[in-house]
């Protein structure tokens, strides 16, 4: 056997290349190179990012997730309180404004991710600037470039996908229990991020199950901790109810109760908002798969995908037991996006596994073209196949640097300074969840207008209105009411209920974290001014219905 030159590398090369394999020796200790490369590209990474980042506040979710953790709130479903508490923490760090520092919390989370990445690949047999390179090819696909430059749950979620595969890579190789309980907290910890950890969590459990088959028959006792580790994770929900009795200001529809942090925690508001558990999901998936391809092609050209998919046939075929795991991962991750609004940060750890897929195709080059030039060669091939593939990621940086950049988008803030400078005291704005969570961030992050009530369509059916013209109604006579829809079709009701009168026209986002389009803020005044009844009879209840209920639209972090 002859270790290749470059370190923790673990292919073995004869005199043929179809005998090349990827096998690690448990015994292999890490070069240099090996272990400083994940620090160097995490490094490189965070460079870029926090040269890209989003400087101040944002629309949407990306908002909220700016705002909740700053006032230890709850934030939408499925609550996400693993998150919640690590921004909370990163706001202490005094470097900037809370908006900053969220956002610069979601750019640690993916270098990081591609440091892992890197000692993923590393450890399957790839040279370290092989591995390097797919790493920072994967930073810089722009799916996985635009969750570090904002503030949300997704660049925590991939962070964890990546953690968990090293982890039970770590697990095949050294058997050991204090690995298993290391999994069990990530895990844990990882769907109190987000939900879609369950569709990585139980491949993950077969393949710990089959790979340490043996020890596991010898001492099963040793699962037990394991188990109680995910347990532990899990407890991060207790946040929800703990943070929801404190009555914060955004304690999203008050789960205090156990029925009320299984609703948020669940995610049963959106269930009817997906066909993933349906007889209609594997048509959904087919139909989806031209789609799928366009966006990956124009993510990162069509060269990444097509090494990872040959990556992972290599691997499968060298290490079943893992190549099959990055297969599953990879399939249900489609999956779940083909049949769930297709929301493009659910391709995270897709996008993580086809990276390491690369990554072993190039490294299979490499050793191929190794063997075969052996004696020949003045320089490493596959020191040239490296290089060229570093070029390759600095190319793909810049080509979406550009889309990426967020340096200079401030549209959130501007949104924020107009619409609270404009406001009359006392007033009321009613919008959409969009535009309410830069308000939010505004009025309780940063302390302005305090007098001014934020009523968002959420506050209306967790508080029992029904209507926003029932609320409207509980307000007029009270305050100045605004409104602010992203679509004219959604005045209708309140159109024929009150008069609506063009105030201010402002820009906000559609369906994005930056402002994209321009919509009027309407005044709304009462048809008859001398309909106004006595505080005391205006109360939720105390009108009659509006013709149209209030339906809450998804979200983008699900």
């Amino acid at each position: 056997m002859q270790m290749i030159r470059g370190g923790y590398h673990a292919g073995i090369v004869n005199a043929e290349p179809e005998s090349i394999r990827l096998n690690l020796p448990t015994d292999a200790r890490p070069s240099l190179l090996a272990r400083v490369m994940p620090v160097i590209v995490a490094g490189v990474a965070l460079v870029v990012y926090a040269r890209t980042l989003m400087p101040g506040v944002a629309f949407g979710d990306w908002g909220e997730m700016q705002t909740v953790p700053h006032v230890l709130g709850v934030a939408h479903p499925t609550g996400y309180p693993t998150y919640i508490v690590l921004a909370w923490l990163a706001d202490l760090v005094p470097i900037g404004s809370t908006a900053f520092r969220a956002n610069f919390l979601s750019a640690v989370f993916v270098a990081a991710a591609l440091g892992t990445a890197t000692l993923i690949s590393i450890r399957l047999g790839v040279r370290p600037i092989i591995a390097g390179a797919g790493a920072l090819a994967l930073g810089a696909v722009g799916t996985v470039w635009a969750a570090a430059t904002i503030a949300e749950v997704n660049s925590l979620h991939l962070l964890f996908g990546a953690l968990i595969l090293h982890r039970a890579l770590v697990w095949e190789d050294r058997r050991s229990p204090s690995d298993l309980i290391i999994g069990g907290l990530l895990v844990g910890l990882a769907v109190g991020n987000h939900l879609l950890t369950l569709f990585i969590a139980p491949f993950v459990a077969v393949f710990v199950l089959w790979t340490g088959r043996r020890e596991i028959l010898a001492r099963p006792l040793i699962l037990v901790p394991a188990l109680g580790a995910v347990i532990l994770g899990l407890a991060v929900y207790l946040y929800v109810p703990l943070a929801a009795g404190q009555s914060p200001p955004l304690p999203y529809n008050h789960p205090v109760t156990l029925d009320g942090v299984l609703w948020l925690a669940s995610g049963t508001q959106f269930r009817g908002q997906f066909d993933f558990l349906s007889a209609k999901g594997p048509g959904e998936f087919v139909t989806a798969l031209p789609g799928l391809w366009a966006l990956l092609a124009a993510r990162a050209t069509p060269f990444v995908p097509l090494f990872g998919l040959a990556g992972l046939a290599i691997l499968v075929r060298r290490r079943p037991a893992f190549g099959l795991l990055c297969a599953a991962i990879l399939l249900s991750g489609v999956y779940v996006w083909a049949n769930y609004l297709k929301l493009e940060h659910y391709l995270l750890v897709p996008w993580l596994v086809v990276a390491i897929g690369a990554s072993v195709a190039l490294e299979w080059i490499a050793a191929a073209v190794t063997s075969r030039s052996r004696r020949s060669a003045t320089l490493d091939p596959g020191l040239l196949i490296g290089a060229a593939a570093l070029t390759f990621a600095l190319a793909l940086g810049a080509i979406n640097w550009s889309a990426a950049d967020r340096s200079s988008d401030r549209s959130g803030q501007e949104y924020v300074d107009t619409v609270l400078a404009a406001l009359p005291q006392d007033a009321a704005i009613l919008s959409h969840w969009g535009a309410s969570a830069p308000l939010w961030y505004g009025r309780f992050v940063e302390g302005h207008r305090p007098d001014v009530l934020i009523v968002d369509d959420t506050n209306i059916v967790y508080e029992g209105w029904v209507t926003r013209d029932r609320r409207i109604s509980s307000l007029i006579c009270e305050r100045p009411v605004f409104i602010l829809m992203l679509e004219e079709r959604d005045l209708a009701s309140t159109r024929q209920a009150f008069r609506l009168e063009p105030f201010l026209t402002v820009r906000i986002a559609y369906g994005g974290p930056s402002a994209a389009v321009d919509r009027p803020i309407y005044r709304v005044e009462p048809l008859d001014p001398a309909a106004c009844s006595p505080p005391a009879d205006r109360r939720p209840g105390s009108e009659p219905a509006s013709r149209v209920r209030i339906t809450i639209p998804a979200t983008d972090s699900r």
